[in-house]
């Protein structure tokens, strides 16, 4: 159960880590191409292309948010989920004493 947790709680902000990263490169090698095939003509303003990036950055700032949130919320679900399994196994070997008390 630890091992699923920690892949919810560590796997997707890495790979939306990855993701925002190579949006970036990418971002990065078409500005790098478009400005060596048109260098006599004008270049869209840098204004939108950062308006556009920080768009971009926001909404996977709050995808990560929300996932972090998810996995947090699992989290929690699964330590009350294992108090009370543990809360059953002593109420049962209670039981079990009493029933069997040569045991």
């Amino acid at each position: 159960m630890n091992g699923l947790t920690q892949m919810f709680a560590y796997g997707w902000p890495l790979a939306l880590a990855g993701f925002v990263i190579g949006v970036l490169a990418g971002g990065w090698t078409a500005r790098r191409a478009a400005a060596r095939e048109g260098a006599g003509e004008k270049a869209a303003p840098h204004a939108e292309r950062l308006a556009s990036l920080a768009a971009e950055l926001e909404a996977a700032r709050s995808l990560l948010e929300a996932e972090q949130a998810e996995a947090q919320e699992i989290d929690e679900t699964l330590k009350e989920l294992d108090e009370a399994v543990k809360r059953a196994n002593g109420r049962l070997k209670l039981l079990s004493k009493a029933l069997n008390p040569s045991a």
